[in-house]
């Protein structure tokens, strides 16, 4: 399943399809199992400025749900060990992921389910894909 949906995120990541493939394929595609892809495709400069967004933001989403929602110690854990992983990314934006992830799992008291995850998902406006990283906790 998994090499399956890599294949169906790649296959989106360089298409020329702005709109999600069905409702919700970003919450179906964040997983543990899919973050390091999701990762490699948020700063791929050959994939569209407005996709690398949206798998950034597929990224806090992974986090957000660890801390806020699963409350699995295993799976919090295999997320901590990957954001661990990405810290040696150099990229600005995966480096204040880094930031804000290790903030929100030291605190998770901290945890604002509206701020971490939904206003750092997708919504669509006419069509376009559109991200409000503004909002995201520990801006």
């Amino acid at each position: 399943m998994v090499d399956t949906l890599n294949y169906d995120i790649k296959a989106w990541a360089f298409s020329n399809d702005a709109e999600f493939p069905h409702q919700d394929w970003d919450l179906f595609i964040t997983d543990i199992s899919t973050a390091p892809l999701l990762l490699s495709l948020s700063i791929i400069p050959e994939v569209a400025k407005h996709k690398r967004k949206v798998f950034l933001a597929c990224l806090y989403l992974l986090v957000g749900d660890a801390v806020g929602i699963v409350k699995d110690r295993t799976h919090l854990e295999e997320v901590r060990l990957f954001v661990a992983q990405a810290s040696s990314n150099r990229n600005y934006y995966i480096q204040q992921w880094v930031s804000r992830s290790f903030q929100l799992i030291q605190n998770p008291e901290l945890f604002d389910y509206k701020k971490f995850c939904v206003m750092g998902l997708i919504s669509f406006l006419s069509g376009k894909i559109r991200l409000s990283f503004i909002a995201v906790m520990f801006c």
